[in-house]
């Protein structure tokens, strides 16, 4: 009997199987620091407040929101509670890269992100595009919004300078 058959073969396959869903997933954790740098002309800047619920049950984050974009579809986001850094994430038409310094951890993909880090989603909601079904976006009569992950209940609401 040889070794890859029966019982013995198995075992490998599952690994093997395994492995190779593990490292071909759209998300990954990263050391990278950056995607792009955002600075030089062709820049928007827009400063303002949030509260950020990371999910159901949990309390809420009042922060500052910096979101800076050009017209090339890059944007980075800042959520903070000063002097801290909360969380960072950077957005192009391809990729994708978020950051929680606190936990030294640190995600990052290709494609559309996954809906579990909400704020990843919050410049494609401000210009109006599409978002997955599981995420619900509000323009409120105030000039602020409210998106939220309704399966998770994560929630980002706040408002931005023009």
């Amino acid at each position: 009997m040889g070794l890859y058959t029966g019982r013995l073969f198995r075992p490998a396959l599952w690994l093997a199987l395994l492995n190779v869903v593990m490292f071909s997933s759209g998300c990954r954790t990263t050391t990278e620091t950056s995607l792009f740098t955002a600075s030089g002309p062709g820049w928007h800047v827009q400063e303002g407040q949030a509260l950020w619920r990371p999910r159901r049950g949990y309390p809420e984050l009042a922060g500052d929101l910096v979101a800076v974009s050009d017209q090339n579809g890059r944007c980075l986001l800042q959520f903070s509670k000063t002097p801290l850094l909360l969380a960072s994430a950077q957005v192009t038409r391809t990729n994708w890269l978020i950051r929680f310094p606190p936990q030294e951890m640190s995600f990052a993909g290709r494609g559309k992100p996954p809906t579990r880090f909400l704020l990843l989603y919050l410049p494609a909601a401000l210009a109006g595009e599409p978002l997955p079904k599981r995420l619900k976006f509000e323009n409120k009569p105030d000039k602020s919004w409210r998106l939220e992950n309704v399966r998770s209940g994560e929630s980002l609401e706040g408002f931005l300078s023009p």
